[in-house]
C-alpha cells in the first residue's frame, strides 16, 4: 500500500509540474515552461500575445497598462509571490504571465495559498536559461515580440487516458509487486523442505515390539500415536523414528529439520547419534 501511494503521489505531482511552452512567432523558437497550479489552463489553441517587460519588471505593483491589447508580462522572479505578480499583471491588463529566475538554475511549480479563484489569467514559470533567451531575444526587435504560450501535452489528454495512467498503471505495478512476493516466498520456502527423493531415500524399518530397546520411544513424536507391530517407521540420519506417512509429510511440506533434535536431514552426518539413544 505504501508503495501504491508514493506511486500515485509522484503521478500526481507530474501532472500539475508537466512542461508547456513558449513559441517566438517570428523566428519559431520554443521556450519551454511549467504551468502554475493556479489560476486557468491554458486553452488547446494557445494564446497569442505580445511579450512585454513591464516598468517594474518583478510585477509587485500595478502598472500602466501597455499600449498592445493583447500582452503577455515577462517579470523576474522575487520581491513578492507568484501569486501577487500574477493579480497584479491581472490589473495591469495583462492576458497571461511569464514569471523568470534570473540567479538560479532549475524548475520551480508557483503554488498560491488560500483562494486564488480571483486569477483569471494563466502563468507559467520560465527556468533561467528560458527567461534570459527570451528577455535577449525580445530586446533585439524594435516592436514587442509576438508570441504563443502552448499547453502541455499531458493534461491536453483524454479522460480516459488519465484514469488509464492515475489508476491501470498503479494496478499493474501492484500485482506485479504481489507476484514478485509470492515468487520469492515459494522459493524461501522450497530452501527450508527436504526434495522427495531424498526423504525416500531415508532408511526404513518395521517397528516389532519385542525387539524394542529400553529407551527407545513407544509412539510417534508427530501424531503421538503408539506403534503397533508391523508399522514401518522412518529412521532419520539423526536416528529419531516416525511414522513413514507422518515424517515424510513433515520433511515435504513444513521443515526438513527433526521434529525432535532440529537437526537438518539434508546433512550427510548419518554416523552420528544422539546422546539419548543407542546406536
Amino acid at each position: 500500500m505504501h508503495t501504491w501511494l508514493v506511486y500515485l503521489a509522484c503521478l500526481t505531482c507530474c501532472l500539475f509540474s508537466a512542461h508547456a511552452a513558449v513559441v517566438v512567432v517570428a523566428t519559431n523558437e520554443t521556450y519551454l515552461d511549467r504551468i502554475a497550479a493556479f489560476g486557468p489552463r491554458i486553452p488547446e489553441e494557445g494564446i497569442y500575445g505580445f511579450l512585454i517587460e513591464p516598468s517594474d519588471r518583478s510585477g509587485c505593483s500595478v502598472v500602466e497598462p501597455a499600449r498592445s491589447e493583447n500582452w503577455i508580462a515577462l517579470l523576474e522572479r522575487g520581491g513578492c509571490s507568484f501569486i501577487e505578480k500574477v493579480r497584479n499583471m491581472q490589473s495591469s491588463g495583462a492576458i497571461a504571465v511569464a514569471v523568470g529566475d534570473p540567479d538560479h538554475i532549475g524548475w520551480t511549480t508557483m503554488f498560491a495559498p488560500g483562494d486564488t479563484s480571483d486569477v483569471e489569467i494563466p502563468s507559467v514559470f520560465l527556468s533561467q536559461h528560458e527567461y534570459l533567451a527570451l528577455l535577449y531575444l525580445s530586446k533585439l526587435f524594435s516592436t514587442p515580440m509576438l508570441v504563443q504560450m502552448l499547453p502541455d501535452d499531458l493534461l491536453t489528454w483524454p479522460l480516459l487516458d488519465v484514469l488509464v495512467i492515475v489508476i491501470l498503471s498503479p494496478s499493474i505495478m501492484m500485482i506485479f509487486i504481489y507476484i514478485s512476493w509470492r515468487v520469492r516466498q515459494r522459493q524461501r520456502r522450497q530452501k527450508d523442505l527436504a526434495p522427495q527423493n531424498v526423504v525416500t531415500n531415508l532408511p526404513v524399518k518395521v517397528f516389532r515390539q519385542v525387539e524394542r530397546k529400553e529407551n527407545e520411544p513407544e509412539e510417534c513424536a508427530i501424531c503421538l500415536e503408539d506403534y503397533v507391530d508391523g508399522e514401518e517407521l522412518r529412521i532419520l540420519p539423526c536416528r529419531h523414528e516416525f511414522h513413514v506417512g507422518c515424517v515424510d509429510a513433515w520433511l515435504t511440506t513444513r521443515k526438513k529439520f527433526c521434529p525432535i533434535c532440529k537437526r537438518n536431514v539434508m546433512d550427510d552426518h548419518s554416523t552420528e547419534a544422539t546422546p539419548l539413544l543407542d546406536v
